[in-house]
């Protein structure tokens, strides 16, 4: 079955893993996340449909029957699950059973699976066990000949209690069928929470009866799909608010008994103080400003529209919001936001200036301590804790609250050594909005570079905390922000397969942890993934190429990689795309004319379609020294020395490491041509990614000289594209202007200095990145 995805067509895993169809039974034992035991035995068990399965307890009722139709088993159609309290004499089936001693080291997540000649068995301390020993089983079937599985003995449980994923449908609507999906794919590797993003600035997901406008008008908003989502203005235009949606109570109780039976928490996630514009659209007396400005359609920074902190009817109002909540979702834990509030309208705001001085607060940022301790005491009495993202920590931070950080490791260790329990989601690991491969054969993604090998490389207890800090880290989750992500195909795109990273890191054992062995499991994940119908990617497949310089033969070596372990890459130098026949990539490819460079993996002689492509260019200053007047970021310091005349140019992703970046300071290059030529014009790349700080230098100005002493100006170069602009731009610095006897170039690129007035990072220091200089 072909699937497109946009232009991103992914081929059938049928032609790509032959392989993995032919093993045979034992050969290889392919399972995600790795169970923490595992003995293999001698001997096998052949299931089939209609094959009996019993369980030994009314509480296993549940998990029966999802097993009996997960697993295929209901044979014509009328077989139904048979409970029997006791099952010693039972054979040729599959058991499920509890355990009369409950076992507290393994606790209620550990199963046993046991495949004998005779039968299989499931047993654990709880049915949460027995379900996650299901899902193995189903792993086990799936790359069995013939329903014939090999005996082993499996001793499982998770190294951590949280392992969780969550979906923004605030920022694009998700349907309610698609949600049990995504608790299926939850269940398939073993998570067991699944955060639910229901509020934001762009729509309100949820049916609050007390306050029927909140999804009368909150859930909907101005359609300005045909706009980069940065650049869709905020309108008040509730006739014309169409684009949007949410879920009935009703939705939600059956999501969330869906879930249960899979053993997940939904925990809902009620933006506060801040992410609030849907909210304050429908009833915006709980604003500090009482203006409507409607329900955002796009990006929205800074975020200064938020909830009133003075008021005590904002939080009667956030009270029977609250109320609601807990009744549909019974997890313990309701998140409560607090990230990204701008408090500018509070300094302004007489009534949160009152609040301030009546209750002896030092400024804006422990009143937004106040405003989360106060959530907090009316969560506590109704038997509920609060958990929010790590900016919940500034101001001090509330007395029983859990922290999520996501600003990198710092918020978990904080909350850690105050002695408060962390869920570790951090961006440069587990945010799955962040592109997954190189931005040129992606679909549209928010920035960032977070790939398969850097997910299944995170370690969620930061080194810095002590044993008894690290039981305080609960776990860690995937972010799935969905501003780029419109449908659920794309969703499922960017999930899988970081995803089955992320189960590993969070339930196997950390010295079980190896990427070659996780690779190899994978052929058999991307089947499943196949069977099940999900839009994976294939990025972990993408080649990345390294170009260095042979100064003395004015040669470009490229030097390939990938998270591949061992790939077979083959390439081409004519710009064609590579096949079976074309060379074998053993060692650096050398360059020494302009041209266009190919390469792709190859696995059992079939391309995996993660076709790179770049441009070289051997030019005139190809390998010539060149001195900076201001030094570069030592993070962007492109391929070194020779980055700027390495004839490489970079790509809209930043982080490809062909940029030269510099914070702040000019890019003033002195370039060294090793004796007096003529020149005939000159481009000069540089990089604006808006949401990354990088913006266009505000001109280029090229002088020329002999001797390196008195220089001559060539041309002054401008260009027109605003520093507001937010689509990743490229901009090529050319001139066609002509000199003779140059033999040194000095290129001055005038930095922006600072992030332009509406810029969320406004008054910042601003990025400039230059890539390539080249001089014909």
């Amino acid at each position: 079955m072909n699937r497109t995805f946009g232009i991103y067509v992914i081929l059938s895993l049928a032609l790509l893993f032959p392989a993995c169809r032919e093993q045979k039974p034992g050969e290889h034992i392919s399972l995600i996340p790795l169970p923490a035991e595992m003995e293999a035995r001698p001997g096998s068990f052949s299931i089939r449909p209609g094959t009996p399965l019993v369980y030994s307890n009314e509480e296993l009722s549940a998990t029966a029957r999802y097993a009996l139709s997960f697993l295929g088993l209901c044979g014509d159609g009328q077989q139904k699950p048979l409970l029997a309290k006791d099952t010693e004499g039972v054979r040729n089936a599959i058991c499920l059973l509890l355990k009369s001693d409950y076992n507290e080291v393994l606790g209620d997540e550990e199963y046993r699976l046991t495949v004998e000649p005779d039968g299989i068995s499931i047993s654990a301390n709880r049915p949460a066990g027995v379900f996650y020993g299901v899902q193995t089983l189903y792993q086990l079937m799936s790359t069995s000949v013939d329903g014939k599985l090999p005996c082993l003995e499996i001793t499982d449980y998770p190294r951590f209690g949280y392992r969780g994923l969550h979906l923004d449908v605030s920022r694009h609507f998700m349907p309610v069928d698609f949600i049990y999906k995504y608790i299926d794919y939850m269940a398939m590797h073993k998570l067991n929470v699944f955060h639910w993003h229901l509020i934001d600035d762009q729509g309100w997901r949820l049916e609050i009866k007390s306050h029927p406008k909140l999804t009368e008008t909150g859930a909907w908003r101005v359609d300005m799909s045909d706009l980069h989502w940065g650049l869709r203005p905020l309108v008040y235009d509730p006739d014309n608010a169409t684009y949007g949606g949410y879920y009935t109570q009703d939705e939600i109780r059956a999501v969330v008994a869906y879930a249960a039976e899979r053993n997940i928490h939904v925990m809902p996630e009620i933006a506060m103080p801040a992410h609030v514009m849907s909210a304050l659209a429908a009833y915006p007396e709980y604003s500090c400003t009482g203006e409507n400005l409607g329900v955002a359609p796009g990006a929205v920074w800074p975020i200064t529209h938020i909830y009133c902190a003075g008021n005590d009817d904002t939080f009667a109002f956030l009270k029977d919001v609250l109320l609601e909540t807990m009744e549909l979702f019974p997890f313990e834990y309701i998140h409560v936001g607090g990230d990204e509030a701008n408090k500018a309208n509070w300094k302004t705001c007489p009534k949160c200036q009152m609040r301030i001085s009546d209750e002896g607060l030092a400024d804006e940022e422990e009143l937004q301590s106040y405003f989360v301790r106060r959530i907090e005491r009316f969560l506590n009495e109704h038997g509920r804790r609060l958990i929010g993202w790590d900016e919940i920590l500034e101001g001090g931070l509330a007395p029983n609250a859990t922290v999520m950080s996501w600003r990198g490791e710092q918020g978990g260790i904080e909350a850690a050594r105050m002695g408060h329990n962390a869920v570790m989601t951090p961006t440069s690991h587990c945010y799955f909005d962040y592109y997954q491969g190189d931005p040129v054969l992606e679909p549209q993604a928010i920035g960032g570079h977070t790939t398969l090998s850097n997910v299944y490389s995170y370690e969620p207890i930061p080194e810095a905390l002590n044993e008894e800090e690290a039981k305080r880290i609960l776990g860690a989750q995937a972010n799935v922000w969905t501003e780029h992500m419109p449908v659920p195909e794309q969703v499922e795109y960017m999930v899988f397969p970081r995803l089955a990273a992320l189960s590993e890191v969070l339930w196997s054992p950390a010295e079980h942890r190896d990427w070659t062995s996780f690779w190899q499991r994978m052929d058999a994940q991307y089947m499943r993934y196949e069977r099940l119908g999900i839009n994976y990617s294939l990025s972990a497949f993408q080649v990345t190429v390294s170009p260095g310089v042979d100064p003395e033969n004015r040669r470009l070596l490229l030097r390939l990689d990938s998270e591949v372990p061992d790939p077979e890459i083959r390439y081409t130098l004519d710009g064609s795309d590579p096949t079976s026949r074309s060379p074998l990539y053993t060692e650096h490819v050398a360059v020494d004319a302009p041209g266009t460079f190919k390469a792709a993996i190859f696995k059992d002689g079939r391309s995996m379609r993660q076709v790179l492509e770049r441009e070289y260019n051997i030019h005139k200053a190809f390998a010539a020294d060149v001195t900076l007047s201001y030094p570069n970021n030592p993070h962007y310091n492109g391929h070194g020395e020779y980055s700027l005349v390495n004839g490489i140019h970079g790509t809209r992703n930043p982080y490809d490491g062909n940029w030269k970046g510099f914070y702040g300071d000019d890019m003033v290059a002195t370039i060294d041509l090793g004796k007096a030529i003529q020149i005939n014009g000159m481009e000069v790349d540089a990089l604006q990614s808006y949401y990354a700080y990088i913006f266009l230098p505000k001109q280029l100005r090229i002088e020329v000289s002999e001797d390196g002493t008195h220089f001559v100006l060539l041309d002054v170069l401008q260009h027109d594209v605003s520093p507001n602009d937010v689509e990743g731009v490229i901009h090529l610095f050319s001139t066609n202007k002509q000199a003779e006897n140059v033999r040194y170039i000095r290129v001055h690129a005038e930095n922006l200095g600072h992030c332009p007035p509406n810029h969320f990072a406004e008054g910042e220091r601003a990025w400039l990145f230059v890539s390539e200089i080249a001089v014909y």
